[in-house]
């Protein structure tokens, strides 16, 4: 067993990324939404943008950024539902380059840039917030929570269906033996990860070669939802998707928590191979909530 503390968590740390593929990012979370939305509640969709309008009409306010100066053809290539909703569309596109402070002279030939990460966090966790919040404010808390419980697995389809489609086709690969794949390759490029970002300040404990699980002190997450003193809803648009049973159709690495920092002093998160430990065994919370602490010390 071999446990690690790491103080990473910042609110300032940069990170390059592409404005361009940021934002079609952004755009196909939403459309996901509403293309699951009007999957359930076809004849409500206008509503739900309706509302959905409002909500991002307030944050952008008069904020204007040239949309022209992006290639739009790209940006829109696998949007279903979104391009139906010109205005919509345009004011997600304002909110993220709002949020993330792009340069206002910035233009698409630049290709990558640095920006605070913190900034590319807070844009995507609150997109998400405002399509879960809507949905609330709407329905009600029980209806609404219950609409994106429903929708949340056509999210998760669609992340994996879209990997499909980007999946080099002239790479060719050796299957794997999922029984050999431990846990070390994981830990260290998420550590890195984590630590490159500025994610969180967190605990590590290596607990064979196939489970590790990590304590989270402080994390971007919740950090970007705060403010909206909203932990219910904040959690579903967020770190739901991890827990439910679709997130780990289909990997090796296997994901389980049981409290988050939206609503606990701190996040567990178990990971292991489940081809090794079938639905391995939870470690004790006490356990996780004191680990590494006497490495403080």
């Amino acid at each position: 067993m071999k446990i690690e503390n790491y103080k990473c968590f910042s609110l300032t740390k940069k990170e390059k990324f592409k404005p361009e593929e940021f934002i079609k990012g952004r755009l196909e979370r939403t459309d996901y939404v509403l293309k699951s939305f009007k999957a359930i509640k076809p004849e409500e969709l206008n509503v739900y943008v309706s509302n959905l309008k409002e909500k991002f009409s307030e944050v952008v306010g008069n904020y204007e950024f040239n949309i022209n100066v992006f290639n739009w053809d790209s940006i829109r290539k696998d949007l279903v539902v979104l391009p139906n909703f010109p205005d919509f569309e345009k004011l997600v596109f304002l909110f993220v380059c709002k949020t993330i402070n792009l340069p206002e002279n910035y233009v698409n030939e630049q290709g990558e840039i640095e920006t605070i990460y913190f900034d590319l966090r807070k844009t995507s966790e609150r997109i998400s917030y405002y399509l879960v919040r809507t949905l609330v404010d709407i329905y009600g808390k029980e209806e609404g929570t219950e609409l994106y419980k429903q929708i949340a697995p056509n999210i998760i389809k669609e992340y994996i269906s879209k990997a499909e489609r980007e999946k080099p086709k002239d790479v060719s690969e050796e299957p794997i033996d999922p029984k050999t794949v431990k846990i070390h390759d994981f830990k260290k490029n998420s550590t890195e990860a984590w630590c490159k970002v500025g994610l969180a300040d967190f605990t590590s404990c290596i607990i064979d070669d196939y489970k590790v699980v990590y304590r989270f002190d402080s994390c971007l997450t919740p950090e970007a939802l705060k403010e909206f003193n909203d932990p219910d809803i904040a959690y579903l648009a967020s770190c739901y998707l991890a827990d439910i049973p679709e997130f780990n159709e289909g990997r090796t690495i296997h994901l389980r928590r049981t409290q988050t920092l939206h609503h606990a002093k701190f996040c567990d998160e178990f990971y292991w191979n489940n081809d090794v430990h079938p639905d391995a065994e939870q470690p004790d919370i006490e356990f996780i909530e004191n680990m590494g602490k006497d490495l403080e010390e």
